[in-house]
């Protein structure tokens, strides 16, 4: 199955009707998981002056390891169905009005449905060819949800607190406990 606009709105409710700060929002997805954790794209940096540019990178790309902790998260739900929220501001093949879409203060969204596997393929499928990652990634029965706003270093992860266990135990990723109420590391440019 390929990527599909989401012409049901419904499945982004939970997040548009979270009143959290939309940086949390955008950073952790919406509320109310047991546990939290960041998946880190580059190593934390180490003092406040560092910049992005000068950490050591992963073997892996950003969306090669968003798609393996969706991969780790699978069990940890019953829905074969997945949603993908993907920021309006990278432009390209999906600026059109008719698309779906759903808004968070400051940050507006496509609306995607797919199975897991379309998450390995985001960046080569034809409607997503711009877009280096989705902002979100939820199973329809909203068991967890990775999100990945544009700036941090880090996805967000809000899952069960075995979903999170399982994230921290896989070899492949380097994922760290997190609360999504306290400021989180960033880099300066």
């Amino acid at each position: 199955m390929a990527l599909s606009p989401c012409l049901d709105g419904t499945a982004a409710e939970w997040i548009v009707r979270d009143k959290r700060p939309w940086t949390r929002v955008a950073g952790f997805g919406p509320g109310g998981f047991s546990a939290y954790a960041r998946l880190r794209f580059l190593p934390d940096p180490g003092s406040p002056g560092d910049r992005e540019a000068d950490a050591p990178e992963h073997e892996l790309t950003d969306l090669e390891e968003m798609a393996r902790a969706a991969e780790v998260l699978a069990p940890h739900t019953t829905s074969s169905n997945r949603y993908f929220g993907v920021w309006d501001g990278w432009g390209g093949a999906f600026d059109s009005p008719a698309l779906p879409r759903f808004a968070i203060r400051n940050r507006v969204y496509y609306l995607l449905s797919g199975v897991p596997e379309d998450l390995w393929t985001f960046g080569t499928s034809g409607m997503a060819t711009y877009w280096p990652w989705p902002a979100f990634v939820w199973p329809e029965d909203r068991a967890w949800c990775l999100a990945h706003d544009v700036d941090p270093h880090w996805a967000g992860i809000g899952a069960s607190k075995e979903g999170i266990k399982a994230l921290l135990a896989d070899d492949l990723l380097d994922v760290v406990e997190a609360d999504p109420r306290v400021p989180q590391p960033f880099y300066r440019g």
